[in-house]
């Protein structure tokens, strides 16, 4: 046991900022996950993984922890509950989860069960959405909140669910939304859902996703609109219908500044419609609580400077002072964050398969290469990367640097030229990676290291080939440049000794990460193991939220499996479910492909090989068989 350097281990990889209390190092050096967020709780993510093998799981797979969704609930009712007595509230709290950010089953059913006794609700922005949540059973004083645009269908979905006795809310987009149900009420009075207006903040947010708000938004009602909207209702004789206003400034917002000030605004006019003889019963104050992706505790896009007491405190309170000095009833706050629910319950874990780089692979023997360096045909720019390599040192290492760059170009176009050989060629280019290789340590001891050489340690970095792909399992960190807390699995009572970066097994230069967290600035490399020949495991962290949602196919990498854990109070753990991944055949189905017409095309073509003599009859039927065999594997690469 090596305490004091998973204590480093710790504090290179930021656990204990970002884990939220469910995520440490134990004394193994293993990662452990505390569903409950009970310190002496605690479940050894590698354990998981050889209970998940013995089930007939392999790499990749996620990690699921429902009980952490619980644990998120409860501080999400918790924050709001203690925010509500000390500044003597008379309104509610009533939460509801976006479907949009996790839409498996599986995660809506933990939703939805952890959230009875909270009256947890569920929004929808889809047809497809809404006919899923419309087959759940929520508590009467659930929210079920419509948003998105709409159409006829959408509408008499929401006629219907009101008559199932459902507490619906159709948050209006648009006038021609409004004119939709309007039409329709006097047709099924007694069925008419609740309305809500979406209110169009000049108030922006922070963080990637600040152009969801402000006066450009893609959705919402500007103060003309609202008011046109209002008059519409009473008009129609539907006033008493609306039941809410809505804003959202945006997901992971950063800043608590910024929500403050789109509270203040909304709160002013909440009161005003409200004044005008309106009972609006909600505030629905959006989504956008803000996960420490980095454990940075900053305005960072990948941060949030505020806690979720901090966040529900200053909702209550601008929200109350607002109303009492406009002599308003306080409403009930309603809140749509999704993100921080769902992020820490899953991690995706994968293995290493190979390492690619200089510092693995170790030192070529100059001997091997058929280049004679006394000879006097050898060009002179070979001779002298050979002497450079033999006396660099920490005194001359940058002039002998800038010299080795020279050398190494004229030696690449004379290749080109056709003046060397493909020998000369490859020496040239050891020659070159030992230079550079040794100009970098002695470039480290300077305290600050040149920029040059900052440039040249991103280029010589090991990559770390693992099975996984990046399109599908963290889209974020491909398409928005999202970080997620990543680290290896086990081994952190020993010290890394490579830099690194990875990559997954798609065909595409895109599927790398070259960015991960630290507390000061973005990292472009990650400290990590020399492989041996123990598998080695690397797990994406808080990738609960969205990442499944926006996961694609790229080169037909599907779905991967899974497996559900469960932690007891006695210590001890279970699986509770496992889930296979896509294999091959059903991805292709979804491609439109008919694995019949496919075998029919294999077999044929089997045939003309027996025919032409190619082939024998029995060998034909042997590899028909094992061509069918293939729709039933996993796209990933086998585990070793």
């Amino acid at each position: 046991m090596n305490i004091k350097q998973i204590q480093e281990a710790r504090e290179a990889y930021g656990i204990d900022d970002w884990g939220a209390e469910y995520f440490s190092i134990d004394d193994a050096g293993d990662v452990c996950c505390h569903p409950t967020s009970e310190e002496h709780l605690g479940v050894p993510l590698p354990e998981v993984i050889e209970a998940a093998k013995k089930k007939g799981l392999t790499s990749p797979m996620i990690l699921r922890f429902p009980q952490v969704i619980e644990g998120q609930l409860e501080r999400m009712h918790t924050a709001f509950k203690e925010a509500i007595w000390e500044y003597s509230f008379k309104g509610k709290h009533r939460a509801v989860f976006p479907f949009k950010v996790n839409q498996r089953r599986e995660f809506i059913d933990a939703v939805v069960e952890a959230g009875k006794n909270h009256h947890y609700g569920l929004e929808v922005g889809s047809k497809t959405e809404f006919a899923a949540a419309l087959s759940y059973r929520l508590s009467d004083q659930a929210l079920l909140i419509c948003n998105g645009f709409k159409d006829q269908e959408f509408i008499d979905l929401a006629f219907m669910s009101a008559g199932m006795g459902k507490n619906i809310v159709v948050v209006v987009e648009g006038p021609d939304e409004l004119e939709t149900i309007i039409t329709q009420a006097p047709k099924n009075p007694t069925h008419c859902p609740k309305i809500g207006l979406r209110i169009r903040l000049s108030s922006k947010g922070a963080g990637k996703w600040e152009k969801s708000s402000g006066e450009t938004s893609k959705f919402g009602l500007t103060a003309v609109e609202l008011l046109q909207a209002l008059q519409i209702l009473e008009k129609a004789g539907l006033q008493d219908n609306l039941a809410m206003l809505h804003f959202h400034i945006g997901s992971q917002i950063t800043a608590i500044k910024r929500f403050k000030n789109a509270i203040k605004e909304a709160s002013r006019i909440y009161c005003k419609v409200c004044k005008a003889g309106y009972q609006p019963e909600y505030l629905n104050i959006g989504g956008g609580v803000g996960v420490d992706y980095d454990g940075s505790r900053t305005s960072f896009a990948s941060s949030a400077n505020y806690s979720l007491q901090e966040f529900a405190n200053d909702a209550v309170y601008v929200l109350k002072e607002v109303c009492n000095k406009e002599n308003i009833d306080h409403p009930t706050i309603v809140t749509e964050s999704g993100r921080v629910i769902a992020a820490y319950h899953s991690v995706v874990v994968t293995d290493i398969r190979e390492v690619q780089g200089d510092e693995t692979s170790h030192d070529i023997d100059l001997d091997l290469f058929d280049v004679d360096l006394k000879d006097p045909q050898v060009h002179k720019s070979l001779k002298e990367l050979k002497y450079i390599y033999d006396n660099i040192n920490r005194k001359n290492h940058n002039e002998y640097y800038h010299d080795a760059i020279e050398y190494q170009e004229e030696l690449l176009s004379l290749f080109n030229l056709g003046y060397i050989d493909l020998q000369t060629r490859a020496l040239a280019e050891e020659l070159y990676r030992k230079i550079c290789r040794r100009a970098l340590y002695f470039a480290s001891f300077q305290r600050h290291l040149p920029e040059e050489f900052e440039s040249l340690q991103k280029r010589m970095v090991n990559k770390y080939l693992a099975n996984f792909s990046i399109f599908q399992s963290i889209p974020d960190a491909w398409s928005i440049d999202q970080l997620f807390p990543v680290m290896p699995l086990s081994r952190h009572d020993q010290k890394p000794s490579q830099k690194a970066t990875i990559v997954d097994i798609t065909c595409d230069s895109d599927g790398c990460v070259d960015q991960f967290i630290d507390r000061r600035e973005i990292k472009t490399v990650l400290d990590l193991h020399e492989p041996n020949n123990e598998p080695y495991y690397i797990g994406f962290f808080l990738v609960g939220a969205y990442q499944e949602s926006l996961a694609n196919e790229h080169n037909l990498f599907g779905a991967i499996n899974e497996i559900e854990v469960f932690m007891k109070s006695d210590g001890e753990w279970e699986a509770t479910k496992v889930t296979n991944g896509d294999p091959i055949g059903e991805l292709l189905e979804c491609r439109n492909y008919s694995i019949s017409e496919m075998e029919d095309s294999y077999h044929s073509q089997l045939r003309d090989a027996v025919d032409s003599g190619r082939l024998k009859s029995d060998q034909a039927e042997e590899m028909f068989e094992q061509l069918k065999r293939y729709f039933g594997v996993s796209p990933y690469l086998l585990e070793k």
